[in-house]
């Protein structure tokens, strides 16, 4: 089992510490639905070749059970390949193009919210002035914004020193679509794993809230090699162990 400060071009999202292959369970309300996920991350071996891969699972509702979303990242190419299952459908689809940039179908699971870096399609770019700043982000968080196809643009809060992004927002054109911001962040004791995240979608004015209901536990980096499937049985194990 891996246990090494991973290395990349930049702090990754959802870091764990020294961790490089782990997991954790999330919690959320959509309407009237309680829905819970888990989360499992492995970055490349310690020889540093190979793509970080992300993955999400849809536990509940039961009508989305097997539902998930699988990402490979390597930011050294640069890289990134998003694949995405619904029990409709007959095998597993390529997210291409704007996709890229929308949700999860039925939930408000941006797929770049869940990446580990920034999306390769993205261009750094100067910063929006006047970006809204949530109120439980930190004072000294500074904006960053990036580029993308079609119009799109994506803004950060970035946290100095720390690399901990904090806040995002993507806009088309003029419009802002989407946002998603860190409501509260974890102790340094979890390297700042964030506890809550709050997503918003402008046009509809939908919230939801997504809740961190685990820590980080460690899942053997070999379980990333196994069928989607297989992988969401292991981790689903070492979090029921965890709890008991």
């Amino acid at each position: 089992m891996s246990d090494v400060r991973v290395a990349g071009p930049a702090r990754a999202n959802f870091r764990a510490g020294r961790l490089a292959s782990y997991a954790f369970s999330v919690e959320a309300t959509i309407g009237q639905n309680p829905m819970r996920y888990v989360f499992a991350r492995r970055f490349p071996a310690p020889s540093g070749r190979g793509s970080a891969v992300t993955a999400l699972f849809v536990l509940k509702p039961d009508v989305l059970f097997g539902t998930y979303v699988w990402i490979e990242e390597d930011p050294d190419l640069p890289d990134c390949r998003i694949h995405t299952y619904l029990p409709t459908m007959k095998k597993p689809i390529q997210v291409v193009d704007r996709l890229v940039f929308d949700c999860l179908p039925l939930t408000d699971i941006g797929y770049v919210d869940l990446m580990a870096w920034p999306h390769p399609a993205l261009r750094p770019a100067a910063p929006e002035p006047g970006m809204l700043r949530p109120p439980d982000a930190p004072a000294r968080a500074v904006a960053r914004c990036f580029s993308g196809p079609a119009g799109l643009r994506v803004s950060e809060l970035v946290v100095p020193r720390q690399g901990l992004v904090v806040a995002r927002t993507i806009h088309h054109g003029d419009q802002e679509v989407r946002r998603w911001e860190v409501a509260e962040q974890g102790g340094p004791e979890e390297d700042w794993l964030p506890r809550r995240i709050r997503v918003a979608r402008l046009q509809s004015g939908h919230r939801t809230e997504f809740v961190r209901t685990s820590p980080a536990v460690p899942v053997p980096h070999e379980a990333f090699g196994d069928e989607p499937a297989l992988l969401r049985q292991a981790v689903e194990q070492r979090l029921h162990t965890r709890q008991e």
